[in-house]
């Protein structure tokens, strides 16, 4: 991390937490600091890493809410409801957790979901553990998303928002199916999807997609822009262009709004 990127991020956390908690933050000690912050509340970041950047992602520029898909958020929460309303429990899939920015979100936003929070860096798993501590409908799941399930490696890339799966059959870490992690919910019924797994869907997308034809919502960053030339997002695009999804944008994230889902709530944005 280069200094630049360490003054941005402890403006930020002063902006988030105040004079005394940036002191005790940039104060050297130990790697994992618990932090108060702003709309937040205490979580745990990691001194000089990009966890403090993911919870400004997230809860300050509010990149997964829902509220950018405009008139579909009506439906979606009537999808939402409705699964409830059948004795079900929407799930929420978090594929690359990191620290656990996304899933309070989500446990937040949709607090009669269950959210699993998928992570393979035992690194990141730690603090994501840290962060969901004592939250009865979050489930940590310590491996990597996958369309096949199998083994893995990582690959660092300096910050741990950047952790890369790479497939490898002599690894330890497991590689599970989005059904391998629906199955840990009882009477679970998937809702939504979030995906952030920094070039690995292309195995995702590459493999089972029946799951895909049950999700309401799928909120996707793709990552061509860090993988020039590798097309990364060739499985996603041609997933997609099978099925009936709107698309709508988000910072970083594409959100994809299942179209039946507008349609059963008689939504104005619904397709014909």
């Amino acid at each position: 991390m280069g200094i630049a990127d360490r003054v941005e991020r402890n403006i930020e956390l002063l902006k988030s937490c105040g004079l005394s908690s940036l002191r005790r933050f940039t104060r050297r000690g130990s790697p994992i600091t618990p932090v108060t912050l702003k709309n937040v509340g205490s979580v745990h970041l990691r001194l000089g890493d990009s966890d403090l950047a993911t919870f400004t992602q997230v809860f300050e520029r509010r990149e997964y809410d829902l509220a950018a898909t405009g008139g579909a958020q009506q439906a979606i929460m009537a999808r939402y409801r409705a699964i409830i309303e059948r004795g079900r429990v929407p799930v929420i899939i978090d594929a690359g957790a990191n620290v656990g920015a996304a899933t309070l979100w989500f446990v937040r936003s949709f607090p009669e979901a269950h959210v699993v929070a998928i992570e393979p860096d035992p690194n990141n798993a730690e603090v994501l553990r840290l962060n969901v501590g004592g939250l009865t409908r979050v489930t940590v799941l310590e491996a990597a998303i996958a369309g096949t399930s199998g083994r893995v490696s990582l690959a660092g890339s300096g910050l741990s928002w950047g952790i890369q799966t790479v497939r490898s059959a002599a690894a330890t870490l497991a590689a599970i199916t989005m059904d391998q992690a629906l199955a840990t919910v009882p009477a679970g019924e998937l809702f939504l999807a979030k995906i952030d797994i920094e070039g690995f869907e292309s195995d995702l997308f590459g493999g089972d997609l029946a799951w895909m034809d049950s999700a309401a919502v799928l909120i996707i960053e793709p990552h061509d822009w860090l993988f020039p030339g590798r097309g990364t997002s060739r499985t996603l695009q041609a997933a997609m262009g099978e099925r009936n999804f709107e698309m709508f944008i988000s910072a970083e994230n594409l959100i994809y709004v299942a179209a039946d889902v507008l349609k059963s709530s008689g939504s104005p944005d619904a397709s014909n």
